[in-house]
This record gives C-alpha cells, structure tokens and sequence, in this order.
C-alpha cells in the first residue's frame, strides 16, 4: 500500500502518530525555511510541513512539486499553532511535518486549476479526468453511488429482486429513434440498444416474477435537447398484483425515505396528487413547479362579451382566454411587461396583455380611467372588478392576459408563471416539492401525420370508465399514466399496463400500425399475454435528474462520471468517430457518404 490514511482522514486523534499518506498536490505556500503543501486525495486536504532545518533535503525536493504531481509522504502528524488553524476544512486542526518523500509521478501544468469555479463546460468535459478531481465533482460522483446503494437496498428490505436486462436487443422503434448495433454473425441485421426495458420486464412480470427492479442503462437518439442525455441511468421498478395506488405509495415511500436522508429542505408528505387536466389548467404544464403560486384562470365568461375582437375572435375559433396575477407589482417595470410580451411572442403566441389599476384605494368604487390595460377602452368597470375577484386580487397587482389556441395559451402563461417565479425570486428554495400528476390522455392527436399517438407509450392500459371510447373517440380515453414530478422538474413516469393481447391490439390498431408491424415487433410479448399474464404496474425514474436535485446541480452533466454535450459528442474520447473499413466490411456496412462519392 502506498498510503495508510486518506488526506481527508487525518484528525486530532492521529496527533503524535507518524503515519504514511499519498494523493495529488493541490497547492504550495512557500515561507522560505517553511514549504507548506496542501495534499489532495478522494478523502479530502490536508497540509504537509516542510521544514528546512530538518531536512534540506526534502525542502529542496518538495521547492519542485507543481500542481498534480502524485507524491507520497510520511510524517509525523502534529496539532497546528493556534490561530493557524482551519476549520473549514476536516483536518484544519492538524498538519503533517514530513519527513521522507516519494515523487510517484509528475504533471504538466493543467489547463485549469482543479476546483476552480470558472472553468466553461467544453473544457471540462475535454479534460473529464481532472475535472473530476474537483470536491464538486468527487461529491457528487460519491452521493450518486451512496443514492444507488440506498435505492437498491431499499427495494431488498421490500422483496424486490434485482434483475439485469438485455443491452442488445430487437429494434421496436417508438418515441425516440433507436441506437442500433450492426451484427457481424447476422449479416445485414442489427440489434437496438434498449431505450428502456419496457417489453422485457413486462415478460418477467409474466414470468412470475411478482416485483423487479433495475439501475438501468437507457438509451435515446433523441433530437437535441438541453439538459439531455443519449444515455441515460434510471431506477426501473416494476410489480405484479398492483392498481395505481400500490405503484405510487412504493414510489412515495422511496423518494420520501431518500429525500429525508440526503436533503434538509422541507418535503410535503404524502406527496399530492393532482390530474392532468388540473395540472394544465392550474399551470399550464404537466410538470408544475409548485413552490409558488401564480395561477391560471380561465377569464372566457368575463372577456367573451367585450367589444375587444381578439377576444371575440378567439373563443369563436374554440379558443381560451386566461390569465395570471402577479402580487405587489408596483416595482414593475414598462420594459419588463415588454419584454414578457416579446417572449411570449417568440413562443408562438399572440402576445400578453397586462392590466392594472392606477391610484385606485378601494376597488369597488372603480372608474375606468383608472384601468391601465392597452384594452382599456373595451372593457367595462363591471369586466375589471370580476377580473380582480377572479384572482382575489388588489389595487397593487397586475394581471396578464393572454388569447389563443388553448395548448399555446396554456404553454405561454405556464412559462410566463416560471418567468416571473426565478425573475422576481418567488420560489422557496427551501422546499421540495414533490407530486404525482395522474389521468393523463391514453392518446394524443398529431395534426402533422392526422394520427393518433401514445401519450406516453403503447404499452399503458386504459381506465375502466374510458375504455370503451377507444372504438368511438379515442381522445377521451384516460390512462392509468402518471408521472412523478419535483420542483418543476419530470423525475419519472409510470403506468398500470396493459395485460391482456386484445386491448394491447387495440391500442396498436388506434395508432395506426399493422398486423404485420405488430406481429414483427410485438409479437414475443403478445404471446406471453395469452399465458396468463398477471396485472402489473411500474415507473421508469431517472437516477441523473434525481442526483441533480440533491446536489443542487442545475445541469445532469455534472452527476454523471463521463457525459456527452448536448450536440451528443463526448470530448473526452472522441466519440462517435469513424470506423476502419476493414470494421465495415466485417460488418457489411457502408456509409451513406461514401455511395455519394463512389456516384
């Protein structure tokens, strides 16, 4: 062994212990006939002494280390002089006064210092490896192990069996488009890399495995996306013998036992459970931030009657009419409402409206040359006073409105709703928010192809009270689907499935796809059904954006050990990057670039 301690490890109780450490030198002060260096390990810093008139020697060698050098060191461990003392650090109240040193490697000078702060993402990523030298990125990496290790054990106490999964496995494309692997032994076939384990533990769950569950590796040619990660980690659970409410009280208990052990902020328990619809309406996403308010209210039956043509205009087309309210808003500027209009606008929609009131004591004695609103002039005082009620809201406030297409209505005045939150501090940083949004659309209707598609995936069963629909209107169907949601962030999503091979061809037959594509893609588990197959249940929850929110990492990079860019490059080892043709002819494959040039 070349260390008998971590750096980090040395404390009060080794005083008087020489002891034997090893790691990479973050730093040197040099007071001449005194060199102190401060060394780096997985466990922490501690500070070397030096001491020229004991050693020349070993000052003149270490006058020669350099950031990152691999140096090992044996010393006596000794109590610093009070008023030298550290306490920020774990050792801050001991040193190591060497008294042999071991150079185990040198260093170039890095392109950065290790835990800098201002280092831009490309660079650390291109230099992964000293980046992850950083406490930042050493804490992080070591929470994302003890998380794992917590989640699996606790699935263990509950009988849960841990089963890994194929990577290589049939292509069924849906979603996102598949990775896929050319077989050498199967010319011209390929394999797909698994965008979840979907199919598959459904099979275990008809092979009797009544509760499974898996740190899964997930993966994704999605476009490109912030905050995405062509491979991904999630916690894959999945149970047999369940309803709706058996999946997410498992999921709560977790995330509730996980959330107390690694978070000190406050945690609404049990978790809410709000639909779909409410969600949309309420906040205009299905991945609501609740730490604040800021509502959606629907105005159509106060703002349908005006002279205002927009308004007319709108709910005629089957549109919506709602709005926000923002409290004490006297500190807001003119520009600031312009610059909410203009990002609406960049979204898509018609813009935003603000209405407010202008030296107005008591809102029931209103004149209408008080209304500050470009609609002024369309609105009555009876229209203003109910607008205000609506969002029981006062003199101090303003209102935004906004008119539209119902889905960008809601999409502008959710975005407006977190806009406003992270802009004006609103959000309680102290909380975590978690809450279960349930009852989502079986379907969706894409306009582009006139198809209907899965909301979620192909595999969710239907309610019992919406079933039947799915031969009349489609779009009423409700699924046993719902998502996990915290802080505004999708966590994961889970559904009760499908368990019987009719409804599944029911499902495949609504969205268009054939016996044949069916039976090519589905056919294994299909079959499986007509075995009895037990009902079951599970949720897909990602481990990166979980990690993410305990250490307080905005972005899922910085939990994961070696990640991609968002253009899905990895800098580090150059990935992807072009084969040698004696792999391509092994493989029969040939690029699409090189048919070109060949013509």
């Amino acid at each position: 062994m070349y260390k008998e301690w971590g750096c980090g490890e040395i404390g009060i109780d080794q005083e008087k212990n020489e002891i034997i450490i090893a790691g990479w030198v973050d730093s040197w002060r040099d007071h001449g006939s005194l060199l102190f260096i401060d060394l780096r390990d997985s466990t922490g810093t501690v500070q070397v002494v030096f001491d020229k008139s004991k050693s020349n020697s070993n000052h003149q060698i270490a006058s020669s280390f350099r950031t990152e050098w691999v140096v090992q060191i044996k010393g006596m461990v000794e109590k610093r002089i009070e008023g030298a003392e550290n306490p920020n650090i774990s050792t801050g109240y001991i040193e190591i006064h060497a008294t042999e040193i071991n150079v185990l490697n040198e260093s170039k000078t890095p392109p950065f210092e290790v835990n800098s702060e201002n280092i831009d993402e490309t660079t650390r990523l291109r230099y992964r490896f000293l980046d992850l030298r950083s406490s930042r990125m050493q804490n992080n990496i070591k929470l994302r192990n003890d998380v794992i290790l917590s989640i699996c054990n606790f699935l263990n106490d509950k009988n849960f069996v841990h089963i890994e999964t194929p990577i290589l496995i049939k292509s069924t494309p849906e979603g996102a488009r598949d990775y896929v692997v050319p077989s050498r032994v199967h010319p011209g076939e390929f394999y797909a890399l698994p965008q979840s384990p979907q199919q598959i533990k459904q099979m275990l769950m008809t092979s009797g495995f009544e509760k499974y569950y898996q740190i899964a590796k997930c993966f994704r040619d999605e476009d490109l996306r912030a905050d995405r990660q062509p491979e991904h980690t999630q916690l894959d659970f999945e149970m047999s013998f369940v309803h709706q409410e058996d999946v997410l009280s498992n999921c709560e208990e977790l995330y509730y036992f996980l959330s107390k052990k690694y978070q000190s902020k406050d945690i609404v328990y049990p978790f809410p459970r709000i639909t779909y619809e409410e969600a949309i309406e309420k906040y205009g996403t299905d991945k609501p931030d609740t730490r604040f308010s800021l509502h959606l209210k629907n105005l159509n039956h106060i703002l349908g009657g005006t002279e205002f043509r927009v308004f007319n205009n709108t709910l005629e087309s089957g549109g919506s009419i709602k709005g926000i309210s923002l409290k004490n808003s006297d500190s807001i500027k003119r520009s600031y409402i312009d610059e909410l209009n203009d990002f609406v606008i960049e979204m898509g929609g018609g813009g935003v409206i603000p209405i407010s009131l202008d030296s107005v004591e008591d809102i029931s004695k209103l004149d209408i040359k008080n209304v500050k609103s470009p609609i002024a002039k369309f609105l009555s005082v009876e229209n203003v006073i109910e607008i205000f009620n609506i969002f029981d809201a006062s003199e101090n406030d303003i209102i935004f409105i906004s008119a539209g297409e119902n889905d960008k209505v809601n999409e502008c005045l959710g975005s407006i709703r977190n806009k406003l939150a992270k802009d004006l501090g609103l959000i309680d940083e102290n909380k975590i928010n978690f809450l279960f949004v349930t009852n989502f659309p079986l379907f969706e209707f894409d306009k582009e192809s006139g198809q209907w598609l899965a909301m979620h995936h192909v595999f969710s069963s239907p309610t019992k009270e919406t079933e039947d629909f799915m031969d009349s209107d489609p779009g009423k169907v409700i699924g046993n689907l719902f998502d996990l949601v915290c802080n505004g962030v999708e966590l994961g999503s889970g559904s009760i499935r499908i368990h019987n091979r009719k409804t599944q061809e029911k499902v495949f037959s609504i969205i268009g796809y054939s016996k044949s594509e069916v039976e090519e893609r589905f056919g294994s588990l299909l079959e499986a059904f007509e075995y009895g197959a037990p009902p079951h249940g599970g949720m897909g929850l990602g481990i990166d954006r979980l990690v993410a929110l305990f250490s307080n990492e905005e972005s899922i990079r910085d939990v994961i050990s070696f990640p991609k860019t968002q253009s899905a490059s990895d800098l580090l080892w150059g990935a992807p990057s072009l084969i040698e043709e004696k792999q391509k002819m092994e493989l029969n494959i040939k690029s699409i670039n090189e048919e070109k040039d060949q013509n």
